[in-house]
C-alpha cells in the first residue's frame, strides 16, 4: 500500500528477546528408594566437582556402575544446560551439559558417563580431523573470488596452532566474500565429525570442519537472525567451554542440593 504523500516509512526495530535462560534450582524426586540411591552418587558428583583439575582420571564418573535407582534419580537431578553436542564416530555420542555448569553428560551405545572439565575431551580428540589438499586453482569457479585467499590463510594459521599453540579468529561479516565465497567455503571446508549448540540469550552453533583446529562458528540473536559468521582456530572455541569458576560454583550448588537432600 502506498504512503501518503510527505510521511516516512517507519523504522525496523530488532526484536527484543522474547525471555532468557535461567539457573533452576533441580528439583529433587519425591520417593525415598530413588533418594537413597542417588544420594551416594551426588555426593561423589561433589566431591569430583571440588577436586577437578585438568586430565585427572578423577574426572569421569562412569554411570554404568550406578543401579537403575541412582541414574533414574540423577536424570532427574542433573537436568540439562544451556550447552549440547554431537560427536559422530564409532560410537556417536550424546552429550549434554547438566544443570552444574562443567559437568557433562556423555552417552551412546555402550557408553553412559558423566566427565568434568570445560568440554568433553571426546568433542576435543574427534575435531582433529586431518588437512586436506588445497583444492586447485584452476578447478575453483569463476564467481568465487575472495574465498581461496581467504582458505590460504585459514591453512596457514592452522599450521601454526600445531606448531604453537596460537589460535585465531576470522571474523567473516567483515570480510569482502560474496555468497559464491561464502557457499564455496562451506563447501570445501566441509563438516566435521563434532556439533555443539549453546543456548541462552539467542543460540551459537560450532560445527567443526575436516582441517583439524578449524571451527566455523555462527551466533543468532532471540529471533533467529544470523548477528556473526566466523572462523575459529584452536582446540575448542570458548563459547562452548566452561571456566574453572563455573566448575567450582557447581560443586558449591551440589553441595546445596546434597544439604536439601539430606
Amino acid at each position: 500500500m502506498p504512503l501518503p504523500n510527505n510521511q516516512e516509512p517507519s523504522p525496523d526495530y530488532m526484536m527484543l528477546p522474547q525471555a532468557v535462560n535461567q539457573y533452576l534450582p533441580p528439583r529433587l524426586p519425591e520417593d525415598p528408594a530413588l533418594r537413597a540411591a542417588g544420594g551416594v552418587w551426588l555426593e561423589r558428583i561433589e566431591a569430583a566437582l571440588a577436586a577437578y583439575a585438568p586430565d585427572s582420571p578423577d574426572n569421569l564418573l562412569d554411570l554404568r556402575e550406578a543401579p537403575p535407582e541412582a541414574v533414574k534419580f540423577l536424570n532427574e537431578t542433573l537436568g540439562s544446560g544451556e550447552v549440547s553436542a554431537l560427536a559422530f564416530g564409532t560410537p556417536d555420542l550424546q552429550i549434554e551439559e547438566t544443570v552444574f555448569t562443567g559437568l557433562w553428560r556423555v552417552r551412546g551405545e555402550g557408553v553412559d558417563y558423566l566427565e568434568i572439565g570445560d568440554v568433553p575431551a571426546v568433542l576435543k580428540a574427534r575435531a582433529r580431523a586431518g588437512v586436506p589438499p588445497m583444492p586447485a586453482l584452476e578447478n575453483v569457479p569463476a564467481e568465487v573470488v575472495n574465498a581461496p585467499h581467504l582458505l590460504a590463510e585459514i591453512h596457514a594459521r592452522a599450521r601454526t596452532f600445531a606448531e604453537t599453540g596460537a589460535g585465531h579468529n576470522f571474523n567473516l561479516d567483515l570480510l569482502p566474500l560474496t555468497d559464491a565465497d561464502l557457499g564455496w567455503l562451506v563447501k570445501t571446508l566441509g563438516e566435521g565429525a563434532v556439533v555443539i549448540v549453546s543456548s541462552g540469550y539467542g543460540a551459537c552453533r560450532i560445527r567443526s570442519t575436516h582441517l583439524g583446529h578449524v571451527w566455523w562458528v555462527q551466533f543468532s540473536n532471540a529471533a533467529n537472525a544470523l548477528i556473526l559468521n566466523s572462523i575459529d582456530i584452536g582446540l575448542m572455541p570458548s563459547v562452548a567451554c566452561a571456566a574453572a569458576d563455573d566448575i567450582a560454583d557447581s560443586a558449591r550448588r551440589v553441595r546445596a542440593v546434597r544439604s536439601v537432600y539430606a
